[in-house]
């Protein structure tokens, strides 16, 4: 990918981010309620699902970057907001393939974003939240494909921050940039990528970790597919709690 392509795949992904960020905005208070509580569950459910991964130091910043901020819902809008100003000037400095790993990152957001909000509207109408209407909710959502290309996303991503991690030109660079993007109003932009790469070149080589979350999490999809009520016994029993 050019960095001509690069940029403007992180531009189409910050929009659509900005699209979610604004739905979400305009949904009725019970609903937001909802959202809140779901993601609430989801980490609770990510950080049990992989608490063996969290208990090791190698493994720990990896594990916060990667499953709270990215895949656990978060709520970024200010980095969002930042990256807007900021695109042609990452495109001046960064290299295509960072700014690849940037678009994809922003996308996987938009995309765990938009499959939580679906997953609110129909959990809505339980009174509680627990495994089994959980995965009830993604059996009435049914984007099997589209779950299967979130988890994809998941590995491709941190394939090309493993990647950067080994380029130390570009790791240093993003640590410099650090007083500058401050005081030029993108600090969280700028302590996003940081936070990234550190994790990333303190772990080592990333197969293992992305091996388990992407086995773990299509494990778990393929057994809701399949009509199971419990799709995380195997990893924290019958738990979180909702």
């Amino acid at each position: 990918m050019s960095k001509r392509e690069a940029a403007a795949h992180l531009q189409a992904q910050i929009e659509r981010n900005q699209v979610i960020a604004d739905r979400i905005r305009a949904i009725d208070p019970t609903l937001r309620q909802g959202l809140d509580e779901l993601q609430h569950w989801q980490r609770a459910r990510l950080d049990a699902t992989y608490s063996d991964l969290r208990d090791d130091p190698r493994y720990r910043p990896a594990c916060e970057f990667f499953l709270d901020e990215l895949y656990g819902g978060r709520d970024v809008h200010e980095r969002d907001q930042q990256l807007g100003r900021v695109v042609p000037v990452m495109r001046r400095f960064l290299p295509a393939h960072l700014l690849k790993a940037v678009g994809d990152a922003v996308r996987l957001q938009a995309v765990s974003l938009e499959f939580d909000l679906a997953i609110a509207e129909l959990l809505a109408a339980r009174p509680t939240l627990e495994q089994p209407d959980y995965a009830w909710a993604y059996r009435q959502h049914a984007a099997w494909d589209e779950r299967a290309d979130q988890l994809g996303l998941i590995r491709q991503l941190g394939e090309l921050l493993d990647e950067t991690v080994k380029r130390p030109m570009v790791h240093r660079l993003i640590r410099l940039m650090h007083g500058p993007a401050v005081m030029a109003g993108f600090g969280a932009l700028q302590g996003f990528l940081q936070r990234g790469l550190d994790a990333f070149a303190h772990m080592g080589p990333a197969d293992h970790f992305l091996d388990t979350i992407e086995s773990r999490e299509r494990e778990a999809l393929e057994a809701m597919h399949g009509g199971a009520d419990w799709p995380f016994e195997r990893w924290i029993g019958t738990g979180p709690a909702g």
